[in-house]
C-alpha cells in the first residue's frame, strides 16, 4: 500500500473508481491553498482510504478553542470492502507524521457518536476522549445527486504527537 497527497492524476481515477458528487474536488482546493492535506491510500491503482489534514486547526468551534494548537483530520474513509486491513491506521500514522514534521505537537480526529468503529480504532491509536463536543450541520449530494442536509455531533478526539 502507498499513501501520498493526491494530484490531479489521481483525482480522476478517484473520481472514477470512488464517485464522490464533487467531494474530492472540495478536498483538492484545499490542498491546493494549502490550507489541508489531501491523502490517499492506494493498493496499485485502487483507491482504497483517504484523509485530510486540516494545517488551520480544529473544524468545529469548542474543539478549535478547547484545543487552539492542534490540527485536525477528516473526512478519514476506508473503502467499505476494504476496512479492518489496517488502511485506516496507515493513513493516521502518515497524519501523525506529516504534522509531526511541521513542529505540530497535538492532533484531533472528530468522531461521531454512531461510528463506534471509528471511535475504537482512533482510541486504540492512543487518542483521548476530550468530552468537547461540536455539532455540524452540512449539504451533501446523494448518490443520485439530490442535495441533501445533515446534522452530526463529534466529539474531538485528541492526541499528544
Amino acid at each position: 500500500m502507498e499513501i501520498r497527497a493526491c494530484d490531479a492524476g489521481d483525482l480522476e481515477v478517484l473520481n472514477r473508481e470512488w464517485p464522490s458528487n464533487d467531494v474530492w474536488e472540495g478536498h483538492m482546493r484545499r490542498q491546493l491553498t494549502g490550507e489541508a492535506t489531501f491523502l490517499v491510500a492506494w493498493d496499485g491503482d485502487e483507491p482504497v482510504g483517504v484523509g485530510m489534514l486540516q494545517w488551520k486547526g480544529c473544524a468545529g468551534e469548542k474543539a478549535h478553542a478547547a484545543l487552539p494548537g492542534a490540527v485536525e483530520v477528516n473526512h478519514l474513509q476506508v473503502r467499505e470492502s476494504r476496512r479492518g486491513q489496517g488502511i485506516g491506521t496507515a493513513l493516521v500514522a502518515a497524519f501523525e507524521e506529516l504534522a509531526r514534521g511541521r513542529g505540530i505537537t497535538q492532533m484531533v480526529l472528530a468522531v461521531d457518536a454512531d461510528n463506534p468503529a471509528a471511535r475504537a480504532l482512533y482510541l486504540r491509536l492512543g487518542y483521548e476522549a476530550t468530552g468537547v463536543v461540536d455539532t455540524y450541520t452540512y449539504s451533501y449530494r446523494d448518490d443520485d445527486g439530490v442535495e441533501r442536509q445533515a446534522t452530526e455531533a463529534s466529539e474531538a478526539l485528541v492526541k499528544e504527537l
